[in-house]
């Protein structure tokens, strides 16, 4: 903490700072179609940055698959596909399952 004091900054855990930044982004999103269209960009070009498996480990998880499920789907250990997880949340930017699926289920339309 006392390098905070040198830095002249005030020391927060990780869940204000968490919540800080989701009310920083709040405010600067501006209502209206530009910001929607322009959220559904940065959600698509996210979803580039997944490797094959993590694609692949990313559509089981929206289709409601558990982890160990998953695996067994993709024929990779359970620790594999959680690898595979923690890479898909961190290119996501996303810190759970729901939070992935509340952003994420309309990014990918099923045909038909």
């Amino acid at each position: 903490m006392k390098l905070f004091e040198v830095l002249g900054q005030k020391w927060m855990s990780r869940r204000e700072r968490d919540a800080s930044q989701t009310k920083k982004a709040e405010v600067e999103t501006p209502p209206g179609d530009k910001a929607s269209k322009d959220c559904d960009d940065e959600r698509l070009r996210r979803l580039a940055l997944l490797t094959p498996r993590e694609h692949a480990l990313f559509l089981l998880l929206l289709e409601g698959y558990t982890l160990k499920e998953s695996a067994t789907r993709l024929s990779v250990k359970y620790s594999t596909a959680n690898t595979h997880m923690t890479g898909v949340y961190k290119k996501l930017n996303v810190n759970s399952r729901a939070e992935l699926i509340i952003h994420y289920r309309d990014t990918i339309r099923k045909p038909g």
